[in-house]
């Protein structure tokens, strides 16, 4: 028997999203590429920083130290 081709939609609501992150604690960031990027969270998450900086240490609260390449 033919399976009929039905289209899944749905609709979600950005402004209620069903999982928010709100990350409590320090941040421990590596620089990957162009971004700084968490991995000690729950949820990794990331910075843009752009190509032309270069992250040489993290400040004693956990904020990196950038320079100019």
């Amino acid at each position: 028997m033919p399976v009929k081709n039905e289209e899944i939609t749905e609709v979600l609501d950005f402004n209620n999203p069903n999982y928010s992150f709100a990350p409590e604690g320090r941040h421990s960031y590596r620089q990957e590429g162009g971004y700084l990027v968490c991995r000690t969270c729950e949820l990794h998450h990331a910075i843009w920083i752009g190509m032309g900086k270069l992250m040489v240490g993290e400040t004693e609260d956990g904020s990196p130290i950038l320079k100019k390449k």
